[in-house]
């Protein structure tokens, strides 16, 4: 623990990589983890043992921030595959079309910020907006509440509350905890919460925010014909599904496997229109508890809000210090779009191009960095090695995104590595900024809509540029927090171009 307050998380992390090779052990104060950045070594644990690997190790609890124990993060065994199989067709394609307009607004919100902007002094400081956007987006999307945070996002109280909960530092009280996990659990909670209220002057805007959400949830569960709305909280309030002991494990990993999964479903709720959702066991229709359907609404907030926002400002640094990457994307949204008249996210997801710009984007500068955490069910062996049961096994995103016989010149920016042409099997399986295998990121899809429709509605529009900015430097300074990094140790200023 030293050596990571000392140096950083991320530093200390390769350097091991470096020493030790790919399989690293060391203690996260008294807690033994292994970090892997063997792919093959990954698939076995992520997927093919998953069942010998599903749960999240005890050193990451819900109750740090005070709940969400009832959420996917955090849920264990068969009750996480029950609500992870619930939530799934939630999360397709096809799901989110619909709240697609819903999203829309808060975009247009931002856009309209930019524009006040541009009249005013014809610049901004792009990371505010963008944190204030994906929030208020994904509280009008996922927990069905108006925030508002748009019209007064500098002064915005839940804002400041939501930003301050990832925001923990290494630092000696940080050590201290972690290295005494006998006091950690005692204390914990107590401390983590008399810390976060101190930061926001003894108010709770997140206990009003979970309230406010359990609120909404009783009057649509009292009012259903009156209340409906596409939105993500209707979408887990209606989802039931009966959950067998043999479901299909890939059916749950968000992408593709979701996909195909809530294809089959559907057709065979066509053949069955009649028959409802039942528990195997109860007899009753199968869903999630209003607890789980608050703290999952709650989840995705929390941790849609510091990724997508985290990410888009890593964009807009790239599209700042690449120009010619900024036109490349443009045209191709603009194509897209008709001109930035028509916002479809089917079409935009078509766009190559773009889709490349973010890969490579999310490969160097991975949001949450230190997520992908399991732990062992019981006593593993693979070849030589023994992973005891009860140990924490991490992947290594960072070494896996920087593997030079991956990813050629790795600390080189260059999209076009991700396109459909240059791309091999094993860029696939060292591509992890969602995690990999049923535990992997639910949210992808919906953090995906969010992004291109962000970056489709802004470049449609405007040029962005900043001379400070070094030209063709992909090296970013940024600021790395226990398990997430953004860059945001200098504001994000950029000068605005409206294009006809």
């Amino acid at each position: 623990m030293w050596e990571i307050y000392r140096n950083g998380h991320l530093v200390m992390q390769r350097k091991w990589h470096r020493q030790f090779g790919p399989v690293v052990g060391y203690y996260y104060g008294l807690a033994p983890v292994v970090i892997v950045a063997d792919t093959e070594l990954l698939k076995q644990i992520l997927l093919r043992d998953f069942h010998k690997f599903s749960d999240r190790p005890p050193i990451i609890s819900g109750k740090f921030i005070g709940g969400l124990d009832d959420s996917l993060l955090f849920l264990k065994g068969q009750r996480w595959k029950q609500v992870r199989a619930i939530l799934s067709p939630a999360f397709t394609a096809k799901k989110l079309r619909e709240i697609s307009p819903v999203m829309q607004t808060s975009i247009d919100d931002f856009i309209e910020n930019m524009d006040k902007d541009f009249e005013n002094s014809k610049e901004c400081e792009l990371a505010a907006l963008f944190k204030a956007m994906t929030l208020d987006a994904i509280g009008k999307a996922g927990m069905g509440l108006d925030l508002n945070v748009q019209k007064d996002y500098k002064n915005s109280k839940v804002l400041r509350a939501i930003s301050t909960i990832l925001s923990i530092e290494v630092d000696i009280f940080f050590v201290a905890f972690a290295s005494l996990p006998a006091l950690a659990k005692l204390l914990r909670h107590a401390v983590c919460q008399l810390w976060y209220l101190w930061l926001n002057s003894f108010e709770s805007p997140i206990g009003a925010l979970q309230r406010q959400s359990r609120e909404v949830v009783k009057f649509r569960r009292l009012n259903p014909e009156k209340s409906k709305r596409s939105d993500l909280l209707q979408l887990m309030m209606d989802a039931q599904v009966s959950v067998e002991s043999s479901t299909d494990l890939t059916s749950l990993i968000a992408g593709d496997g979701a996909e195909a999964a809530e294809n089959r479903r559907s057709g065979s709720m066509a053949k069955n229109r009649n028959l409802p959702s039942e528990c195997p066991i109860t007899g009753k229709p199968e869903g999630l508890t209003d607890n789980e359907v608050i703290d999952n609404a709650f989840l995705m907030l929390l941790a849609g809000f510091e990724t997508t926002s985290t990410t888009l400002a890593f964009l807009a640094k790239m599209l700042l210090r690449f120009p010619e990457v900024q036109e490349r994307v443009r045209e191709e949204l603009v194509e897209a779009t008709d001109g930035g008249t028509a916002f479809d996210f089917e079409r935009l997801q078509r766009c190559q191009y773009t889709e490349a710009f973010i890969q490579e984007t999310m490969r160097m500068y991975t949001p949450f960095f230190f997520f992908t955490a399991r732990v062992a069910n019981e006593e593993v062996k693979y070849g030589s090695m023994t992973i005891p049961k009860g140990m924490n096994v991490f992947s290594s995103i960072e070494e896996l995104h920087y593997d030079e016989a991956v990813f050629p010149e790795p600390n080189k920016f260059r999209p076009e590595r991700f396109l459909p042409e240059n791309k091999t099997p094993a860029m696939a399986k060292s591509w992890q900024p969602f995690g990999d295998g049923p535990r992997n990121c639910i949210g992808m899809r919906f953090a995906q809509m969010e992004m291109k429709l962000a970056l489709a509605k802004l470049l449609v529009k405007y040029r962005i540029y900043c001379p400070d900015e070094p030209k063709h430097d992909a090296r970013i300074e940024v600021c790395v927090l226990p398990v997430l990094q953004h860059p945001l140790k200098h504001p994000l200023k950029c000068r605005l171009e409206r294009l006809s």
